[in-house]
């Protein structure tokens, strides 16, 4: 598991922050596809799902088939 790299969790029960955050713990996770979850769902009609998510799993390159663009890469560009 330490080496995945695309991990598809949809339409799963994670619903808090604690959950979400052991994902960070698969340091070359780069893809992520999360939505259905209720934690995705109440983070994404409150507006920060893409960046609580992103801060939480930094490495992330993708997030529910959207490219991850971090805010260093959007000054830079």
């Amino acid at each position: 598991m330490k080496r995945l790299k695309i991990l598809y969790m949809s339409n799963n029960l994670v619903k808090d922050w604690a959950e979400f955050v052991k994902l960070a713990e698969l340091l070359c996770l780069e893809e992520l596809v999360f939505v259905g979850n209720p934690l995705e769902e109440k983070s994404s009609s409150e507006g920060n799902w893409i960046d609580e998510a992103t801060k939480r799993v930094p490495k992330l390159k993708k997030l529910d088939g959207i490219p991850v663009i971090k805010q260093e890469e959007e000054e830079e560009g």
